[in-house]
């Protein structure tokens, strides 16, 4: 007998499966909560307050960052983290089944070692996974939240470049709304920045960024983009900002990949097996 897979449901089913999960899930998160440290001292915090988000000196996120956030203030501290783990869990799932992968992708996905320091962190990566969800106009913003965990995939959504730049319009004219909103908050974000980097904390201590050497390899992959508009554009292109950021967190890889697990399944496998390899050697 077939085994049915959730891209063969109607929407409806769809509908209420994500909602079912979603909701256990919370209160699985709420009974055995992770650590979420980052989410505990810096996201919730920054959602009491956006309109001030870089009041808290370890915020250094793009300022429509704390109103994305805003929705989670309503509830305990507890509760708000349980939430924002179980947004990373589903949405990070959602994306693996939109781009066709199966139960092995979603086991690897979940089973990976940046999947289990998201959670234990307590990062927003459900935020830019709505961008890729979306993967248009409206979804470039939600990306720029977290610029490092794979932004430069949106190349290969604007290829080619004369046809689909206006793409971009949306995110342009927000970055210039927010300088209304928030004011010069350029200058503080890079204020918290020195703060953090004054402190030792934060962004300088966990960084695992191959920056600059592996910028060689990133501008090969954006340039392979453009002139050959591969089918794994998208893939590329994620892997192409770990190469080029000169900041990430492990966690900062789990959208790669989830796309990974998807697309190349083999190279899926080894780099599973080598992360938490890696992981264990060095702890």
């Amino acid at each position: 007998m077939k085994t049915m897979f959730i891209h063969e449901y109607s929407t409806t089913h769809k509908i209420i499966a994500v909602i079912t999960v979603f909701f256990f899930v919370v209160v699985y998160f709420i009974f055995f909560p992770p650590p979420a440290s980052d989410y505990r001292y810096v996201f919730y915090p920054v959602s009491q307050n956006p309109l001030n988000p870089y009041n808290i000196k370890t915020f250094v996120n793009i300022p429509w960052t704390a109103f994305i956030l805003y929705p989670l203030h309503f509830f305990s501290e507890n509760l708000s983290t349980a939430i924002n783990s179980s947004l990373n869990l589903v949405i990070i799932g959602l994306l693996v089944i939109k781009r066709k992968g199966d139960k092995l992708s979603l086991i690897l996905t979940f089973t990976s070692f940046p999947f289990l320091a998201l959670l234990a962190n307590g990062s927003i990566e459900w935020i830019p996974a709505i961008g890729f969800l979306l993967q248009n106009r409206w979804g470039i913003p939600f990306i720029l939240t977290k610029p490092q965990s794979g932004s430069l995939a949106i190349i290969s959504w604007l290829t080619p470049l004369n046809k689909k730049f206006n793409i971009l319009i949306p995110a342009f004219l927000l970055i210039a709304v927010s300088f209304i909103i928030w004011g010069n908050w350029l200058m503080s974000l890079m204020s918290n920045v020195k703060y953090m980097s004054d402190a030792k904390i934060g962004l300088f201590t966990v960084n695992i960024a191959p920056f600059p050497w592996a910028i060689p390899i990133g501008l090969g992959l954006i340039f392979y983009i453009l002139k050959c508009n591969p089918r794994n554009g998208e893939l590329l292109g994620a892997l192409s900002t770990l190469c080029l950021v000169p900041y990430f967190v492990t966690q900062s890889m789990i959208i790669p990949f989830s796309l990974l697990s998807v697309s190349h399944r083999k190279l899926s496998i080894i780099c599973w097996l080598s992360l938490w390899a890696l992981a264990i050697i060095t702890n």
